[in-house]
């Protein structure tokens, strides 16, 4: 029997695919955005691909890494 894969909310996957787009735009790394944001590299991986949805005060510390608003970052 095959484990099934946790489902992403379809939210955290927009939300991610935004922070992305804005990281790439800005000519940022992943590196630096969690260097800015306090997080692990990996932890920035995670949230672009969807895994994790982010937390209201980690949606603001990124808005700010990235100089957007925070409904940029929230596409729907």
């Amino acid at each position: 029997m095959e484990k099934s894969q946790p489902k992403r909310g379809y939210e955290a996957f927009l939300i991610g695919k935004q922070i992305r787009y804005y990281r790439r735009i800005k000519e940022m790394s992943q590196r630096q955005l969690a260097y800015k944001v306090g997080v692990t590299v990996g932890w920035i991986g995670r949230l672009e691909r969807g895994i994790h949805l982010p937390n209201i005060r980690l949606l603001f510390k990124i808005s700010g890494a990235l100089q957007v608003k925070v409904k940029d970052l929230i596409p729907f």
